[in-house]
């Protein structure tokens, strides 16, 4: 059986196993198709217990965090709890609920630390912030859209306040504009910020939110080259090129409208042939020219170690956008890719 086969199959037995209650909206439905897909199962959910072991018992995730929650001294980020999202899909995915259980205790974490404002008091916080929201939307999607929305419906209506707080502070006029200048010049933080409040929008029932969104959408189209990159620092980098499509993708599947589609679907198809040209015949990302990995110069991450390509985000671009687009020579590459990953 070919993984579209599988993707059809899928989305239908997503529909059946949706609650009669509070029925999820059909984008998240098809969002959770894609996460729960044989592709995914073979790659990104292969060994779910094994993902981001590196919390705290309380839940404060990864060596910046946990330092902090120590002593309460120093720098933390909140984005860097957003591994619990990747907990909960890997554990709607592969029927873990323990993974699922530690996913919400990484990103209640996170919220525990929330000011009354709805913000965050570390560095960069906007963008921090953007990646948070997003995590959390896009992971009480997934829950809601699954079989274990019962089970986890006091879970999910315990966060989504919260977390309709933080997207909405995003939005607080001051916020924005500061956070609209350290965002300047990186495209993908456009579909970042987009799929951030967007989710929330449809989430939390919130047309303001899902209407702020399309205007980051609208940004980061015009942002893109001829050639089909979309800009970092002004020119390509083939890692956050693929970031910046995942959550392109999951705005088109999640919270596009047809109009906003149409001009999605043209960035998307450019930009998925751009990073096509940017995979050797073995797979490996080629990162030459890159502006922030492995290229003209490597990028230092929150821990002060030299950025790497993120190649689960471009095989997951690839296969996302061969769902999207029909189009099966982008399964091959996506499953290439992850072959090479492995």
């Amino acid at each position: 059986m070919t993984h579209s086969h599988s993707f059809k199959m899928c989305i239908a037995i997503a529909l059946l196993c949706v609650p009669c209650f509070g029925s999820p909206p059909e984008g998240a439905i098809k969002d959770l198709a894609f996460e729960t897909s044989s592709f995914m199962l073979n790659t990104a959910y292969r060994d779910v217990p094994s993902l981001y072991p590196d919390s705290a018992p309380d839940g404060a995730y990864g060596a910046v965090n946990r330092a902090w929650d120590a002593t309460h001294t120093g720098k933390w980020y909140i984005e860097e709890q957003r591994p619990g999202a990747d907990l909960i899909a890997g554990g709607v995915a592969t029927n873990n609920s323990d993974a699922i259980d530690r996913g919400l205790l990484v990103l209640n974490w996170g919220f525990a630390q929330q000011k009354p404002d709805g913000g965050f008091d570390c560095p960069d916080t906007f963008h921090s912030t953007s990646f948070f929201v997003e995590a959390v939307a896009h992971s009480l999607l997934m829950i809601q859209a699954s079989s274990y929305a019962s089970r986890y419906s006091q879970a999910v209506a315990d966060m989504e306040p919260k977390l309709l707080s933080a997207a909405r502070w995003m939005t607080i006029r001051r916020n924005e504009v500061r956070g609209g200048k350290s965002n300047r010049r990186y495209t993908h933080r456009r579909y970042l910020v987009a799929a951030a409040l967007g989710e929330t929008g449809i989430l939390a029932d919130d047309a303001s939110l899902v209407a702020r969104s399309e205007s980051y959408v609208r940004e980061g189209i015009a942002l893109q080259s001829a050639s089909g990159f979309n800009p970092e620092l002004g020119s390509w980098d083939s890692s956050y090129h693929a970031k910046g499509l995942v959550f392109a993708c999951r705005y088109y599947t999640i919270v596009a409208n047809e109009e906003t589609k149409q001009g999605l679907y043209k960035m998307l198809d450019k930009a998925a042939k751009w990073e096509a040209s940017r995979v050797s015949d073995d797979g490996r990302i080629n990162t030459q020219g890159n502006t922030r990995v492995g290229g003209k110069k490597t990028e230092k991450g929150r821990l002060g170690k030299g950025k790497t390509v993120e190649v689960r985000q471009v095989y997951r671009a690839f296969y996302y956008w061969s769902i999207i687009s029909g189009d099966s020579s982008y399964e091959k590459l996506a499953e290439k890719v992850a072959l090479k990953a492995s």
